[in-house]
């Protein structure tokens, strides 16, 4: 699997799994289709204060998907053959890393009903080390992802390789 691009990975390490945080960003896409069709048939047959407030919530529910949709695409949560790895951010883009020795637990919770959307979790890491606190707040304490289940089945794997 390829990383995703603006990575910064080490030489020879390979990228096991990629995912994303949960956006869905689907069905308000389909509301704002049916906010532009709702708006030519109000249009059509003469309500024009109707065709308006559709226009204007098409408008304001538009601008909200493409506000949130924007930093979800730049965060990324990459798991390697050596370490974790979170990326964040539009204009000032930040990257974390956590390397797998470092890993003392990790554990997963599914909250019902989002774990049924893409495998929707939440990974919990602790890690060993000096100021590891500090360290893994900045974007890997709790990832908050798709795919969790693969995610933290690669990772337990990649702890254990000859196991």
């Amino acid at each position: 699997m390829a990383a995703p691009g603006g990575i910064i990975l080490e030489p020879n390490e390979k990228v096991i799994l990629a995912t994303r945080p949960l956006f869905l960003w689907e069905p308000l896409v389909l509301l704002d289709i049916a906010l532009i069709v709702l708006a030519l048939y109000f249009s059509s047959v003469g309500v024009p204060a109707l065709t308006i407030a559709c226009l204007v919530v098409f408008i304001v529910l538009t601008l909200w998907i493409f506000v949130r949709w924007v930093p979800w695409s730049a965060k990324w949560f990459v798991l390697t053959d050596r370490r974790v790895i979170s990326r964040w951010g539009v204009v000032n883009r930040n990257q974390s890393a956590l390397l797998l020795d470092r890993v003392q637990d990790a554990s997963i919770a599914r909250p019902f009903p989002l774990s049924l959307i893409r495998d929707y979790g939440v990974l919990r890491l602790e890690s060993a080390g000096y100021h590891s606190e500090e360290r893994i707040t900045e974007g890997l304490h709790e990832l908050a992802m798709t795919h969790a289940t693969a995610f933290y089945r690669a990772l337990t794997d990649a702890q254990t390789p000859n196991a």
